[in-house]
């Protein structure tokens, strides 16, 4: 029987693994007030203009996923997928929500968060069923990754939290065309040393004798619009890769019927 302890890992080690801007988290309410970032920021069509810079890319990355409110995701770990996919839909604004579904570490699981409340199915262990989570609720074992998981709902990506941490930003080549859609290629690098909480989680998860790279490199592929449209990186061997789609048209997300919740004592131990 799984315990639920190794059950909340699973989105603790999606956090640790995207490692960085792209997927991290950050503050809510960056996603719930999309002035913030608005008043003094060029819009995405005026930042596309010429390339990005480390001046405008957030700004312009945080305005445009402002804009069309949703998007379908999907993550990938390791070569092909060996050590975890991630695969849902997120909408952002004053109360986010999502549905997301991660195979990883063995097992599977099914998480949605929906009017502030986070719901749970580990298969099988909870008879195919929901547990429903308060992420403010401290007794309960899953709600430190829930309120966690929401606060990924970020028109920045997670990159607004990290933004001085980003050394800079260059662009590669000339605008491609990947599905239909014309993107910009970008390397971004990443001083981890200042992200203190991020570089904590990824130092206490190294074998004896690794240390973590002075800078850590990621390549984003970001639409005319200002969308990013894949995020790739290797980490201490590791290889991740995030892409988004259907934006402003993301799969709905709606909360598990009365008939589909179960109770915690369906984990067990």
């Amino acid at each position: 029987m799984l315990s639920r302890h190794r059950a909340v890992v699973v989105p603790s080690l999606v956090a640790l693994l995207c490692a960085l801007p792209a997927c991290s988290s950050a503050p809510a309410d960056v996603a719930a007030s999309p002035s913030a970032t608005a008043a003094a920021t060029p819009t995405p069509e005026e930042a596309v203009g010429g390339t990005l810079t480390k001046d405008d890319f957030v700004r312009t990355i945080t305005d445009a996923f402002t804009a069309v409110g949703s998007y379908d995701f999907t993550v990938v770990l390791g070569t092909d997928g060996s050590l975890g996919e991630v695969s849902g839909s997120m909408h952002l604004g004053e109360v986010p929500s999502y549905d997301m579904t991660m195979a990883m570490v063995g097992m599977e699981m099914r998480m949605r968060a929906v009017d502030g409340t986070g719901y749970v199915s580990l298969g099988e262990l909870t008879g195919g069923k929901f547990l429903a989570v308060d992420p403010s609720d401290a007794s309960d074992p899953f709600a430190a990754a829930f309120a966690d998981s929401v606060n990924q709902a970020d028109p920045s990506m997670g990159l607004k939290e990290h933004e001085a941490a980003i050394v800079s930003v260059t662009a590669v080549g000339e605008p491609t065309d990947v599905d239909g859609v014309q993107v910009r290629t970008y390397e971004v690098l990443v001083d981890p040393r200042k992200m203190p909480e991020r570089m904590a989680d990824l130092e206490s998860s190294l074998p004896p004798g690794q240390e973590i790279p002075e800078t850590l490199a990621y390549t984003y592929l970001i639409t005319a619009d200002g969308l990013v449209r894949e995020v790739s990186y290797e980490i201490l061997g590791i290889e991740g890769r995030m892409t988004t789609s259907n934006w402003g048209a993301a799969a709905p997300v709606t909360a598990p019927g009365p008939d589909e919740i179960t109770t915690q004592e369906a984990l067990g131990g």
